[in-house]
């Protein structure tokens, strides 16, 4: 079961700059090499966000 996050104490302005970090390095990643390449830096990017989130989320919702 997933527990849910306390969105209020997260910021939305951090979020959305990771999102267009990752966006544009898969682009340069896509448009250099090969777009396989910039799917894979994409797909490892948001699995690691991932389970980063589930690493510190106690520390996110200290009230459970």
């Amino acid at each position: 079961m997933v527990n849910s996050i306390n969105t209020k104490d997260l910021p939305i302005k951090d979020l959305v700059v990771s999102s267009l970090i990752v966006f544009v390095i898969s682009s340069m990643i896509a448009k250099i090499y090969n777009p396989y390449l910039g799917f894979i830096y994409a797909f490892t990017n948001v699995v690691t966000l991932t389970f980063l989130r589930w690493l510190y989320q106690d520390s996110w919702n200290p009230k459970q």
